[in-house]
């Protein structure tokens, strides 16, 4: 047949597939190929509310989206569009349309979380909540009086040692209340159920008291058989009507004018959480005591000790007499040597 032809019977057919072809690899392409380019990923925060037409918005704004119409068609024949899940995301160079839509429908965000830590005090959780820029801030975190009243406490209560060591997951929107929020109900159940199941014969007068007794502990030593040795020491003491003694309880009342060591000075100052001038338990705890140290208070080793001095490898001596209380103190005076 000649080709003119064959040009003019078919060619409305060539012209038909051809279209289709070019067509097809376009849109192929733009659904698998490549979208982000450069070196760096593209990091979008999807929050409650927002559509595929927004993160189309965003990535046209960036420059890697040319067709925002195609995005949208695509968000609509996959279904995506009724899937997203909010987070915060990172598109890596390479990403195509496909996968920056898979991602978002099934929910692979980076994880961002805020860790809230045993052992810190107040002062160190509310300057992590506050000066941490993925969080939304609240003015009512910056009053004591309004926080107090947004947890469910009084006024005037005290919020040392009042939130769980944990590390808490958020996401774009969160709150630093919120997060506060989360961490005192935590603490809340927390201790209440620890309550529950207390050892017998305990010398507290409230959960409370057993929160204050872990904070010491908490501050005290790190080892977690040695917590419950000391809370041993600590509860005979507090049974005897002895001063408990306890370091950390002078560096809390010393704050800022703690220069890194405890003279004999130092344990003359006037504060009712100098546990070496005042009997009994401080008013309050001194820091956020973790799992182990509640444990420790609530289940505390029964022992005759009611001593224990410091050996200088983060461990303790611990004594029955003061005669072996003073060997020891003197032993690690030599060790210091």
């Amino acid at each position: 047949m000649p080709f003119k032809l064959f040009c003019k019977r078919h060619g409305v057919m060539l012209a038909v597939v051809l279209l289709f072809v070019v067509v097809s690899g376009r849109l192929l392409y733009f659904t698998y190929g490549p979208l982000i380019s450069g070196n760096t990923p593209f990091y979008y925060s999807l929050s409650p509310g927002q559509t595929t037409y927004d993160v189309a918005v965003a990535l046209e704004s960036h420059g890697y989206l040319h067709h925002r119409r195609y995005f949208l068609w695509l968000a609509r024949l996959t279904g995506y569009n009724h899937k997203l899940k909010v987070g915060y995301y990172s598109f890596q160079p390479g990403d195509s349309a496909w996968r920056i839509l898979h991602k978002i429908a099934y929910g692979q965000a980076d994880k961002h979380s805020i860790t809230l830590v045993d052992g810190w005090s107040l002062n160190q959780v509310l300057q992590v909540v506050v000066s941490d820029p993925r969080l939304e801030h609240s003015p009512i975190v910056l009053s004591p009086q309004a926080l107090c009243h947004a947890l469910g406490l009084p006024a005037n209560a005290s919020l040392e040692g009042m939130f769980w060591p944990d590390t808490y997951a958020i996401y774009p929107g969160y709150s630093d209340l919120l997060l506060l929020q989360r961490a005192h109900r935590l603490m809340e159940n927390n201790l209440q159920i620890l309550w529950a199941g207390r050892a017998p014969n305990l010398p507290y007068r409230s959960a409370y008291d057993a929160l204050i007794m872990a904070s010491l502990l908490q501050k005290e030593t790190a080892s977690t058989i040695e917590r419950h040795l000391m809370a041993g020491v600590l509860i005979n003491r507090l049974n005897l009507g002895m001063r408990l003694q306890v370091d950390p309880t002078v560096i809390y009342a010393l704050r800022s004018n703690y220069d890194g060591h405890l003279t004999r000075d130092d344990l003359k100052v006037d504060s009712p959480y100098n546990t070496y001038r005042y009997k009994g338990l401080p008013p309050t705890p001194i820091a956020l005591p973790g799992l182990d140290a509640l444990m420790a208070a609530l289940h505390p080793s029964i022992t005759n000790y009611l001593y224990f001095v410091a050996r200088g490898d983060g461990l303790h001596t611990f004594s029955s007499t003061l005669t072996e209380q003073n060997a020891a103190v003197t032993q690690y005076l030599k060790n210091k040597q």
